[in-house]
């Protein structure tokens, strides 16, 4: 396969996030079924350390209703409460090994997919930005090469710490160059529009985000439902 030239547009906001919200997937699917076992391990200690900290919020309610407290002498008393404060520092402690972890992993073998499908093949793109027909040049139409394709994803967290304002810069016109290919001197190129499945594919993604807020909401609520009331069924 010849490598693609430089005669296609700079794509644009949209086409790049699905392409990109492909690729994330995947890198989550590999990083996730690889670590199979440190992330049940971690997930079952945020598990009893939630467990546990709903019960010490619960016995810390069931006691300040006894005593006749209001809003603001209860939320002292949990300020106050060595046993609460330890409960939420588990907790806290639990989910941090867990995400920080998972996401450590995410990145460190992200930055290798990036790298070998970009600067190592043909396609100078990743399966995501090829299902969409993209791929990713220097901007005078060279190949971006190994050092600037590191630099590039290094600099995406520049992107993600300006809260996404430098994702978004991807929607200016007509370069459509985000912060990170500015710093590594990149362009996104292909076809002008994105195909129907790719938009239905932004449309499932919205869906699930919107289940997965409702699914949390219930599960902190059903969580502080059973610590209250558990005990007294």
């Amino acid at each position: 396969m010849s490598a693609p030239g430089a005669a296609s547009p700079p794509a644009g906001f949209w086409p790049r996030y699905a392409a990109w919200s492909l690729d994330a997937a995947i890198v989550a699917a590999l990083v996730t079924a690889l670590g199979i076992g440190a992330w049940r391990e971690r997930l079952a200690a945020l598990d009893q350390a939630y467990a546990g900290f709903n019960a010490r919020m619960a016995e810390a309610m069931s006691a300040a209703a006894l005593d006749d407290l209001d809003f603001g002498s209860l939320a002292g008393r949990f300020g106050a409460d060595p046993q609460t404060h330890a409960a939420a520092v588990a907790l806290l402690s639990a989910l941090t090994a867990l995400t920080l972890g998972w996401l450590l992993a995410y990145a460190a073998f992200g930055l290798v997919y990036e790298t070998v499908f970009v600067a190592f093949t043909p396609w100078r793109a990743t399966p995501g930005k090829r299902a969409l027909g993209l791929y990713v040049i220097a901007r005078d139409g060279g190949a971006l090469g190994p050092a600037r394709t590191v630099l590039r994803y290094l600099a995406g967290t520049l992107s993600w710490l300006t809260l996404n304002i430098g994702h978004l810069l991807a929607a200016a016109r007509p370069e459509h160059q985000a912060l990170h290919d500015r710093v590594a001197g990149a362009s996104v190129r292909g076809p002008a529009r994105m195909p129907l499945w790719a938009w239905a594919w932004l449309v499932l993604q919205m869906a699930a985000a919107l289940a997965a807020c409702m699914w949390l909401m219930w599960t902190l609520q059903a969580g502080l439902e059973n610590a209250l009331y558990g005990g007294a069924l």
